[in-house]
C-alpha cells in the first residue's frame, strides 16, 4: 500500500530548504519527534518486497505541526517540554512568557540570528488560541540553531552559555525553564521589579523552592 506523506528528510527540506543528511546534530533531534508515538501522523511504508525497514512518512495533515515542533526545538533543548507545549495550556503560556521575558527585542545571542519582529508574531500567536498543530508559526531564526555544529543547538542553550550578562530576570526565567529551581531561587531572591509576569514567577519560584526544601527536610527527619 502507497501512502501519502513525506519523509523526514523531505519534510525538512520542503519546510526549511536544510538538507537533514548535512546535519547530524539536527538529524539527531528530529527523529525523536517524528517517532514520539501519537505526537505526529506517520505512516510506515515498506522499503521493499520481504524487508523488515520501513520507510517513515509524514502525514500532510502533521506539516503544519512538524514545523511547529521544529522551531520550537529551536528555542527548547527538551523535546519533553515542546511536546507539552501542544497538549498543556499552562506549558504554552509559560513558554510565550519566557520567550517574552528573555529574547523579545533581541537581534542576536552568542551567533543566533533573530528576527525580531518576527519573533514577535510568534510570542504573540503562542499567547493566542490558535492552534499549534494546524496554523504555522513565523520563523524568526535566519538559520535555525539546531543547524549549530558545537553544543549550543537552541536559543535556551545559547542563553545559558552567556548567563552571567543577562538580567536577574531573565536568569530567573532561564533557570526555572531549565529547571534548575535552586539557580532560579538565587535569582529570584535578588530580584527586584515590578514587571507582573516576572513578579508572577518570582513567587511561583519562591513557593516551589520553599516547598521542596520543606520536603527533604521531612525526608530526613523521616529517615533519621
Amino acid at each position: 500500500m502507497k501512502y501519502d506523506g513525506l519523509s523526514p528528510p523531505d519534510a525538512i527540506r520542503a519546510l526549511f530548504s536544510v538538507e537533514l543528511s548535512e546535519h547530524k546534530s539536527f538529524k539527531d533531534l528530529v527523529y525523536p519527534l517524528v517517532r514520539s508515538k501519537g505526537f505526529l501522523i506517520v505512516n510506515k511504508e515498506q522499503m521493499g518486497i520481504g524487508s523488515k525497514k520501513n520507510h517513515l512518512l509524514i502525514a500532510h495533515e502533521s506539516l503544519n505541526k512538524f514545523h511547529n515542533a521544529v522551531l520550537l526545538q529551536g528555542f527548547f533543548a527538551d523535546s519533553k517540554r515542546v511536546k507539552a507545549i501542544f497538549t498543556d495550556r499552562s506549558k504554552r503560556m509559560e513558554a510565550a512568557e519566557f520567550l517574552n521575558v528573555t529574547l523579545a527585542g533581541r537581534q542576536s545571542i552568542i551567533g543566533i540570528s533573530i528576527q525580531s519582529e518576527a519573533l514577535e508574531q510568534l510570542i504573540n500567536a503562542m499567547k493566542s488560541s490558535i492552534s499549534l498543530s494546524e496554523t504555522r508559526l513565523p520563523n524568526p531564526f535566519y538559520e535555525l540553531p539546531q543547524l549549530s555544529i558545537g553544543n549550543v543547538t537552541s536559543a535556551m542553550q545559547a542563553l545559558l552559555a552567556q548567563s552571567a550578562v543577562l538580567t536577574d530576570g531573565e536568569t530567573m526565567m532561564l533557570y526555572y525553564l531549565n529547571s534548575d529551581l535552586e539557580k532560579a531561587y538565587e535569582a529570584a531572591s535578588s530580584l527586584q521589579t515590578e514587571n507582573p509576569i516576572l513578579s508572577k514567577y518570582q513567587s511561583l519560584i519562591t513557593q516551589q523552592y520553599l516547598e521542596a526544601k520543606e520536603f527533604d527536610k521531612f525526608l530526613d527527619d523521616l529517615l533519621n
